[in-house]
């Protein structure tokens, strides 16, 4: 089984590979909170307060993003957005950053160790590039942040209750 990653720059992707993209991130959308199809933004500060559809302008945002693209036997199985130069008003002190704004691997073939597979192409790029990583996710996604500790990521902050009464906003970064 061939698998290999593709970077795209922003804009630059097929036509083949921005509908697999939107097939892939209708698919796993509901996984987030809040859903990705009801955020007007990748980088969206509020988050509890997202509803309705929003699906095209976030998905519009996210082909102006560099993507990862994880291709395995042709076909799109995951893939890891992010911007690079990015600020965080929340985290001053990190400065210029590459900022990871969405991450999914296909839910048929997660446990295959694609999500990691993603983050040390991100964590192998050009020294061109901004040396911090930044990322937020959900309280409650354990596999994730478990992931993220094998990788060297280290808790800068918490947002409490940023997502949902029970929810919070962890933000974590790596010095590549």
């Amino acid at each position: 089984m061939t698998t290999e990653i593709l970077w795209r720059m922003p804009g630059k992707m097929t036509q083949l590979e921005q509908r697999s993209l939107e097939s892939l991130v209708e698919e796993v959308s509901d996984e987030f909170v809040p859903p990705l199809t009801t955020r007007r933004s990748t980088t969206q500060a509020v988050l509890a307060s997202a509803s309705g559809s929003a699906s095209s302008s976030y998905f519009d945002e996210l082909l102006m993003q560099h993507c990862l693209l994880l291709i395995e036997c042709d076909q799109l199985q995951g893939f890891l957005s992010f911007r690079t130069f990015h600020r965080d008003n929340r985290l001053p002190q990190i400065g210029i950053c590459i900022y990871v704004s969405t991450i999914a691997v296909r839910p048929a073939a997660r446990g295959r160790g694609h999500a990691r597979l993603l983050y040390q192409k991100l964590l192998g790029l050009p020294g061109t590039l901004p040396t911090w990583i930044l990322l937020r996710t959900r309280s409650t996604n354990r596999h994730h942040l478990q992931l993220l500790d094998t990788l060297g990521f280290k808790h800068l902050l918490t947002v409490p209750h940023d997502r949902d009464p029970r929810v919070d906003s962890i933000y974590l970064g790596h010095k590549r």
